[in-house]
Order: C-alpha cells, then structure tokens, then sequence
C-alpha cells in the first residue's frame, strides 16, 4: 500500500515540476515532436516501398507460350527441363484448357468479348508456362535460354517484363531514406536530449530546498529522483500523442497516394491501422528512452544524493 502511495506522490510531483517549467516543458516537447514527426515519415515511407519492392519481386516472371499443335507431354518435359535449372525457383503450367478458362474469369463483365471467343471454332490461346527464378539478375539469361535453338521449334513467345531498372531504383531511394533518415533523426535525437537534460537541471535547480529537506527527513533516493524521471517521460507521452495527431492524416489520406506513385496499379497500401499503431509504439519507444537518458544525466550530475 505504501508502495503505491509513494508511486501516486512521485507522479504527482512530476507532473507539478512539469506545470512550474511549463514554456520549457513546452520547448522540450516541441523538438521531442519535430524528432518523432521525422522519425515517423521516414519509417511509413521505409514501410510503403520496402513492400513495393517485395510486390513487384513477387511478380515478375517469365511466360513462355508454346506453339498451337505442341503436344502436352512435350510441354510437361519441357517443365521438368527447366524444373532441374538451380537458378528457377517455380514453373508452373498453364494448359491451353486452363488459360481459357481464366481469360473468360478476368472478362466475365465484357459480354461482347466473351460471344467473340465463343463464336471461334477453337481455344485461341496456347499452353503456357510461367517460371520464376530465385535472383532477378537470373531472369534474363533464363529468357535468353528460352529463346534458343533449342526451343525454337516448341516455343511462339517467351514474355518477359524486365522491371529490375524499377526495383534498383526503388532500392536506391531505401537506401536514401535510411542513410538520411538516421543522420535527422541522430541530429534531433542528440538536440532533444540536450533540451531535457537542460529543463531537468533547471528543474533540480529550482527545487533545490525541497530537495534538501526531502534528504533530511529520510526519504529515499529514489522518492528525490523519481519526479524528475516522471516529468520527462511527460514530455515523451504528449510528444507521441501529438505526433500521432499530426501523422494520421498523412498515414491514411496521403501515403496511399505515394504507395499509387511508387506502384502504379498495385495496391500494397491499405491504410489500415494496424502499421499505425506500430509507428506509434516505434515513437513512444524512442521518446521514453531520448527522455529516460536525458533526466538520467541531469540526476546524475546534478543532483547529489
């Protein structure tokens, strides 16, 4: 019972030390707000294309369409064949049954379309098999080893769309993200530890007779020490709680548009609140320790006990 006696009156006290500084407490809070906003950007646009990236990994792949009159156990050695390539990881067949089953599932609203194929008096469309490799820098000597003598005779077309000019270049701005992204936010973090640290010892200063008398009436270190704790950590939660204010609007009406820019025509961001509150926990996370180092230093150096 004592114990949580003392816990409310450690609380209480901070949040006194924090209401007697309060245009420093709200200087202190302002460049934690400017840290966790730049810290919060930089981690959504890290999320937003690092997934751009893993998407459009994920669908590149090369569709190799076979001749009209190929026979099936061709194509089925032709898959084994390439199934043995240590540089493909998948290839899957497509029958020319199956690829006309899924063309009239994609154009099932196109009706017109539809009573065209229907009228033809064969399957237009051939056997297929789409092959992905393990390496995007595989792609295109397993596209050229398709397109060889080898396969002239059973192959029409190999298709392949070469986006690894897309995913350097979206891997060039990760990297820009995250080499400035860590220089800002060391940059910030450093000037908001200075801050604190600075409205802590102003703290310790200004409440140095209490202090004193605390000492002589035997309370203990911790009981000094704690208030002072208590009003950074203050700082770290009304820092996250605007920050988070200030971040929703972007997190839900703007970074599905840079998701759009980056991706056309790939929906990899949805919105959801779930990769918020992440951010939200990655902010609170680094608030209380910027906070806890700050108040740490300034007890330590000024407040002898």
């Amino acid at each position: 019972m004592n114990y949580f006696i003392s816990l409310f009156r450690i609380i209480k006290n901070g949040a006194l030390n924090f209401k007697r500084n309060i245009w420093l407490a709200i200087a202190s809070t302002l460049i934690m707000v400017v840290t966790l906003v730049i810290l919060s950007i930089l981690s959504l646009l890290f999320i937003v294309t690092n997934a751009s990236v893993q998407t459009i990994q994920e669908r590149v792949d090369i569709s190799a369409y076979f001749k009209t009159g190929v026979s099936e156990s061709r194509v089925l050695t032709i898959r084994d064949e390439l199934n043995r390539d240590a540089r493909i990881k998948e290839v899957a067949y497509v029958s020319s049954e199956q690829a006309l089953i899924n063309f009239k599932e994609r154009h099932k609203d196109d009706a017109l379309l539809l009573e065209s194929v229907d009228e033809l008096n064969e399957n237009p469309l051939p056997a297929t098999l789409q092959i992905k490799a393990y390496n995007l820098e595989d792609y295109p000597a397993i596209a050229d080893s398709l397109n060889s003598e080898k396969y002239q005779e059973f192959l029409d077309k190999v298709n392949f769309e070469d986006n690894r000019v897309i995913i350097s270049r979206l891997n060039s701005l990760l990297s820009f993200i995250i080499t400035v992204g860590l220089i800002l936010v060391g940059v910030f973090s450093a000037i908001a530890i200075l801050v604190i640290f600075n409205t802590i010892t102003l703290a310790i200063y200004n409440r140095r007779e209490e202090v004193e008398i605390m000492r002589l009436v035997g309370a203990t270190n911790w009981y000094i020490r704690g208030p002072f704790i208590i009003e950074a950590l203050m700082y770290s939660l009304i820092a996250t709680i605007v920050t988070s204010a200030m971040i929703l609007p972007i997190y839900k009406n703007l970074l599905p548009q840079v998701s759009n820019y980056i991706s056309p025509g790939i929906r990899i961001f949805d919105g959801g609140l779930q990769t918020f509150f992440m951010v939200v926990l990655l902010q609170l996370v680094i608030a209380f320790l910027l906070s806890t180092i700050s108040s740490l230093l300034a007890i330590r150096k000024y407040l002898r006990i």
